[in-house]
C-alpha cells in the first residue's frame, strides 16, 4: 500500500474509531484458542498467475464468508484484498441484524423472520431482489452462531434502536463492555480458511476482470508496489465493498460529496468492472449515513461525538440548505439518522443547522431527549441513544467550532444569514417561530416536542455535510448473485457479493441496524455456496 493510501487509510479509521470504540485486546485471547498468523498472506511478483476454483475479490464481510462457505465445499480459494486483514468495514462495523441466532432463542425472542422479511421488502418498495433478501434472513442466525461456535468470538443481543421490531434485533461482537473489531475479529475466519487451504493476497487490487469468449475467467490485479499479477478461476466473486473512497462517483450519483466514515479503499473499481464485463447497474442508490452527528471536513476526523455542536444535527432542530429554506421534517433525521437521515442530509447537500443561545444553554443543563420534550413516540431514537447522556462542554464545542469555520455566530438572524450566505434565514427562522408559538409544525408535520423557537442571540449555524459509512448501490445480479447483462442473462462464472450488489439493499437504509451487514455476511454465504455448486454444474 503506498503511504498516501496508508495514510488516508489510517484517517478513515480514526474517523471509526470514535464512532465504534477502541478495538481490544486479540479474539484469539478472548476466545481462549490459537490461530495461524493470518497478516501475511501469498507473496507475489510481477508476472505471476495464480489459479483456483474461486478467486474472491475483497476480504470484507461477503468475501470473508464466501471463502469460508467455498473452502468447506472443498474448493481452492484464493482471496484478494486491497488492503490488509481487518481493514474492511465488516470487520469495523458493530454488527449484523439478526433473526433466530440461539443467544436470542435462549433470550425468548421468537423467530420473527415472517415480520422482518416484510419490513425489509416493504421498506424499499420491492425495488430490491426478494429471494437473496429471503435466503439472507433465513441464514442470519445461524451465521452469528457461526462466529462463536467456530471461530471463538463471544457474541450478545444489542437493543432495537430505531423502534423497528423486537427488544434485540442485533448482534454485538465481544461483550458489551469490549468490542473485538478489525483484525482481532477477522483473523479467527482467515485461519479457519487457510486451515482448510485457502489462501490471501493481501496489498493487492483486482483491476479488471478476465472475459473469456463471454464468460469471466478471473481477475487481472495490481500490487501495492505495482506488480502486475493474474488469478484464473473458475468462478470469480466481486465484493470489494461499494464505493466509499470515490468522490468522483459519490458526484454522479448524488451531486454531492459525502464525507467517509468507513473503508475508503472501497472506491467502486468492483462495480465498474462488472459494468465492463457486460453487467448493468442496479436501482437503488443511497447511503447508510452518520447515526451519530454531523459531519463537516473542515475537520480529521470528519465528526466528532463529543461536540455538542456536531451532535445537534440528528436532534430535529431547524435545518435549512444554502438560501436558507426549511426542506425536511427534522423529526424524521433525529429518529432514523442511519436510514432517513442518509437520505435528507443527501437532500441538503451542505446544509445548516440554527439553533440560538436558549438552545445551547439548554443542552449544557440537560440532555438532548429531555430539552426536546422527552416525546418517546416523537422520539424513540432519542430516549434509547442520549436520555440521560448529557454532553459536557457544550458551550466551549460552539466555540471551537467558530474558530474551526464550520460555525457561524452572530448576535442577529440577519447577520447570521450574511455570514453563510443565505438571504431567506430570517423569513425561514420568522415564519418556524410561528410554528413553535402554535406549538404545530403545519409545514412538514415534525412532532412539537421539536420545536424550539430561535428567538434568543446569539444565534449559531452550523454547517453540515453528508456522511456515510456505506454505500448503497451497485450492479444487478439474479436470485443466485450471478451478475447479469441488459437481458437479464447471467454472465458465466461471475458473482456479486456485498456492498457492490445493487439489489440487495434499499434506498434510503433499511430502518433496521445493521442490515447492510447482514446482507453482506449471508450474501457471502450464499455466494460461496452457489459458486461451489455451479463448478460441477
Amino acid at each position: 500500500m503506498s503511504d498516501i493510501t496508508r495514510r488516508n487509510f489510517v484517517a478513515g479509521v480514526a474517523a471509526a474509531s470514535l464512532a465504534m470504540g477502541t478495538a481490544v485486546a486479540s479474539a484469539k485471547e478472548a476466545a481462549g484458542s490459537a490461530a495461524a498468523d493470518t497478516t501475511a498472506g501469498l507473496t507475489v511478483a510481477e508476472g505471476d498467475e495464480l489459479t483456483a476454483d474461486i478467486v474472491i475479490c475483497g476480504a470484507g464481510a461477503a468475501g470473508m464468508f464466501a471463502a469460508v462457505e467455498a473452502v468447506d465445499a472443498g474448493r481452492s480459494v484464493i482471496v484478494v484484498d486491497k488492503g490488509s486483514l481487518g481493514m474492511a468495514n465488516g470487520a469495523l462495523a458493530g454488527g449484523p441484524f439478526v433473526v433466530n441466532s440461539k443467544e436470542q432463542q435462549e433470550a425468548g425472542i421468537p423467530d420473527f423472520r415472517a415480520e422482518a422479511f416484510d419490513y425489509i421488502m416493504d421498506w424499499s418498495h420491492w425495488s430490491i431482489n426478494a429471494p437473496i433478501v429471503k435466503e439472507c434472513l433465513d441464514l442470519s442466525g445461524s451465521t452469528v452462531d457461526m462466529f462463536s461456535e467456530r471461530f471463538g468470538i463471544p457474541t450478545y443481543n444489542r437493543p432495537d434502536n430505531y423502534g423497528a421490531g423486537y427488544d434485540s434485533v442485533r448482534c454485538g461482537f465481544g461483550t458489551k463492555d469490549k468490542g473485538i473489531r478489525g483484525e482481532d475479529r477477522f483473523a479467527p475466519i482467515a485461519s479457519y480458511v487457510q486451515s482448510k487451504g485457502g489462501q490471501f493476497v493481501w496489498e493487492c487490487a483486482m483491476t479488471s476482470l478476465i472475459v473469456e469468449d463471454g464468460a469471466v475467467a478471473g481477475v487481472n490485479c495490481q500490487t501495492s508496489d505495482g506488480a502486475k499479477v493474474t488469478v484464473r478461476a473458475k468462478k470469480t466473486l466481486v465484493a470489494t465493498g461499494g464505493f466509499l473512497g470515490s468522490n468522483d462517483m459519490m458526484m454522479e450519483r448524488f451531486g454531492t460529496k459525502v464525507n467517509a466514515l468507513g473503508q475508503t479503499l472501497s472506491d467502486g473499481t468492483g462495480i465498474h468492472a462488472v459494468i465492463d464485463a457486460g453487467g448493468v447497474y442496479g436501482t437503488q442508490w443511497g447511503i447508510a449515513g452518520n447515526e451519530f452527528t454531523g459531519s463537516n471536513d473542515k475537520l480529521m476526523p470528519v465528526y466528532d461525538r463529543k461536540s455538542a455542536a456536531m451532535c445537534c444535527a440528528i436532534y430535529g432542530i431547524l435545518l435549512t440548505n444554502e438560501f436558507g429554506r426549511r426542506f425536511s421534517n427534522e423529526g424524521k433525521y433525529a429518529d432514523k439518522p442511519l436510514a432517513v437521515g442518509g437520505a435528507i442530509s443527501l437532500l441538503g447537500g451542505y446544509y445548516y443547522g440554527i439553533v440560538d443561545q436558549a438552545y445551547v444553554d439548554g443542552l449544557a443543563t440537560t440532555d438532548a431527549w429531555t430539552l426536546n420534550g422527552s416525546d418517546d413516540e416523537g422520539w424513540h431514537t432519542g430516549s434509547m441513544t442520549v436520555q440521560g447522556k448529557p454532553l459536557a462542554d457544550v458551550q466551549a464545542s460552539f466555540d471551537q467550532g467558530v474558530a474551526d469555520g464550520w460555525v457561524f455566530k452572530a448576535d442577529t438572524v440577519e447577520e447570521l444569514a450574511e455570514m453563510i450566505g443565505a438571504p431567506e434565514l430570517p423569513n425561514t427562522v420568522a415564519s418556524y417561530n410561528e410554528l413553535c408559538a402554535a406549538g404545530e409544525d403545519t409545514q412538514f408535520h415534525k412532532p412539537a416536542s421539536f420545536l424550539n423557537a430561535i428567538e434568543q442571540g446569539p444565534f449559531y449555524a452550523m454547517q453540515y455535510q453528508p456522511s456515510a459509512w456505506v454505500t448503497i448501490g451497485g450492479v444487478r445480479t439474479n436470485d443466485r448473485l450471478q451478475a447479469i447483462d441488459q437481458t437479464g442473462a447471467a454472465i458465466k462464472n461471475l458473482y456479486v457479493a456485498g456492498a457492490d450488489n445493487g439489489c440487495t439493499i434499499g434506498a434510503p437504509y433499511c430502518g433496521y441496524e445493521g442490515t447492510s451487514l447482514m446482507t453482506a455476511y449471508n450474501c457471502g454465504r450464499i455466494a460461496g455456496i452457489n459458486m461451489s455448486a455451479d463448478i460441477d454444474a
